[in-house]
């Protein structure tokens, strides 16, 4: 069986180094029997150049791989996979299942159950009123956050780029998308996303969310994202959320509202999703090195 190898970003001013923010991952993969390879994540992701982007990775023997690093826009992550692929090295997540995860629209037919109410537009209708208004109106007067594919401007614009406290107050939202897509400018991907607003615990402060890693349908572990004493979600709802994840490699985050209900409020892909805790990389890396390794739990 060959090595799994570890794909990751190299630092851009040391570039045969790993980047900063990845070097304790490394050394957790290294420990869990990965092969290390580097990427220059700017040449593929702003320049989409996979050719450009591993000019200096180590790709001896192929074999299966897993990517940890900055996000990549959809069409650059499935240039890698074809590259890697055309040089014997086969990543665990295919670009559909990334898509799937990476963008909002992609998981929630799957996972809607434990989800706020989603609701989206594409990115070719955005300026199309009546199409606006029918997305809206499911929601009634009822609260609503807006995001595009992938991102929000929830941390720093919430009430003037994110809230809409009234979704059928036409000029509200409208002020609110204006404004979204002013802040987004050209990074806007995919298109509007609107989410039910959900309020969660606690009262008056940041929620208190927890992140869980899903490897091949299976709940890797589950850790809180800020401080704070706060429960965690129930087993048997992660591992019910873990079986319905459309990919082999994602994340959850959960949180409860004021009435104690446990919510799935996104999915991301597991190759681009920050660790909640620096300790989730060793239990994360075994379990990916068993599942190329062809031990995992099977889907």
């Amino acid at each position: 069986m060959p090595t799994p190898l570890l794909l990751t970003c190299a630092d851009p001013l040391e570039p045969r180094m790993v980047e900063p923010a990845f070097r304790a991952e490394a050394e957790a993969a290294r420990a869990a029997g990965f092969a290390l390879a580097l990427l220059d994540h700017d040449e593929l992701d702003r320049r989409v150049d996979p050719g450009a982007a591993l000019r200096r990775a180590r790709l001896d023997g192929g074999g299966p791989a897993v990517y940890r690093g900055w996000m990549l826009r959809g069409d650059a992550y499935a240039r890698l996979f074809e590259a890697l692929a055309g040089r014997g090295v086969g990543l665990l997540t295919t670009p559909a299942a990334y898509a799937a995860c990476h963008h909002a629209p992609g998981s929630y037919p799957a996972l809607a159950p434990w989800m706020p109410r989603t609701a989206w537009l594409p990115l070719a209708r955005i300026d199309d009123a009546a199409a606006l208004r029918a997305v809206l109106d499911p929601f009634g007067a009822a609260p609503v956050i807006l995001k595009d594919w992938v991102k929000s401007q929830a941390s720093g614009y919430w009430d003037e780029a994110c809230f809409i406290p009234d979704a059928s107050d036409a000029a509200h939202v409208a002020r609110v998308i204006g404004r979204f897509r002013a802040l987004q400018g050209e990074s806007l991907e995919g298109g509007l996303v609107f989410k039910a607003y959900v309020p969660l615990r606690p009262v008056g402060g940041p929620a208190h969310e927890h992140r869980a890693f899903v490897v091949r349908g299976a709940v890797v572990g589950c850790w809180p994202r800020g401080e704070g004493p706060s429960p965690s979600p129930p087993p048997d709802l992660l591992a019910a959320i873990a079986a319905a994840v459309p990919s082999p490699f994602a994340s959850a985050d959960l949180a409860q509202d004021l009435d104690g209900r446990w919510w799935l409020l996104e999915v991301g892909d597991g190759g681009v999703s920050g660790l909640p805790d620096p300790d989730a990389a060793v239990p994360l890396f075994a379990a990916l090195a068993a599942t190329l390794a062809g031990r995992g739990v099977s889907r």
